[in-house]
């Protein structure tokens, strides 16, 4: 072994390098270690994790059912106002409300984009208003108009009332009963698949009829589809603040990456056998321990 006396130097430049790199990491490694949680490591979010890659991927179980569970999703986060649309249009049944909804209709088989649709239905409610003779009908078909805006608010959502209109208005009603079934498992273990596979086979009848709406594939349209759907989406619900802060970990963990990456290739050009190192190359790199711990998933 070469003694200290003996060893080269290290420019002075690869030195700098080292340091700025290793500055940053400590920097990024304390903004990290804010955001890291004990709840990214747990089973059921670990869970999530592998279920969503697959959803996002249209893959595995998920293979052929992303847009139906985007639909699902959608229709769950505005079924009320699904069913106050389905209200009003029962209710107010006059000439004038009657060709409104039927000029909704038929803006929703256009497949318009989001903000043509709203600007053409907002046209025609100042059109209709005048012709609405009571105030009580003049306030549904506006609060029928803000409702359609809740649910308009993407592309999905116009499709999703459209299919809705299609099939049949009733089926709104569908809604609330999965709606309620989805809200049972607010505080339960979603792990485990059975739970959710007694309440679908129980309700196989409203599922499937849900299926026809949503568009799953016809091989798909099993309770099986079903218990599945609901896990992920009461998962990615339960989960989703969390979700989120996990792809800010792994954001800052890229960036981290950038600047490990150079300290390791100097680490490895300039071996401490035949360099002398400053003390900064002798330092526990900061922010490792979480790199290390969330590798796998970046």
């Amino acid at each position: 072994m070469l003694s200290f006396q003996s060893k080269q130097e290290i420019p002075e430049s690869t030195i700098q390098l080292y340091t700025n790199s290793f500055g940053q990491l400590k920097n990024i490694a304390v903004i990290a270690r804010t955001i890291d949680k004990e709840k990214f490591t747990s089973k059921e979010f670990i869970n999530f994790l592998m279920l969503n890659r697959q959803f996002e991927s249209n893959a595995g179980a998920y293979e052929g059912l992303r847009n139906s569970i985007e639909l699902l999703r959608v229709a769950l986060e505005t079924k009320e106002s699904f069913l106050k649309i389905e209200a009003t249009e029962t209710r107010y049944r006059s000439f004038s409300q009657q060709e409104f909804y039927d000029y909704v209709y038929n803006l929703l088989v256009k497949d318009m984009e989001v903000t043509e649709f709203q600007e053409a239905v907002q046209k025609q409610l100042v059109r209709v208003i005048p012709k609405i003779k009571s105030d009580e009908g003049k306030a549904a078909i506006q609060s029928y108009v803000n409702h359609l805006e809740t649910v308009c608010k993407d592309k999905l959502g116009l499709k999703l009332l459209y299919l809705f209109k299609q099939y049949d208005m009733s089926n709104f009603s569908l809604l609330r009963t999965v709606g309620e079934i989805a809200d049972s498992f607010y505080d339960k273990d979603l792990d485990s698949l059975k739970e959710f596979m007694v309440v679908v086979q129980v309700n196989a009848d409203i599922f499937l009829k849900l299926g026809q709406i949503i568009q799953v594939p016809q091989k798909k349209n099993v309770p099986e589809t079903y218990a599945i759907t609901l896990q992920y989406i009461a998962l990615r619900n339960r989960h989703q603040n969390s979700f989120a802060q996990f792809q800010q970990l792994l954001g800052l963990l890229r960036q981290w990456e950038n600047f490990y990456n150079p300290i390791i290739a100097i680490a490895k050009e300039y071996p401490p056998s035949e360099y002398k190192q400053p003390d900064i190359f002798k330092a526990d790199i900061p922010g490792l321990e979480i790199y290390n711990k969330y590798q796998t998933h970046l």
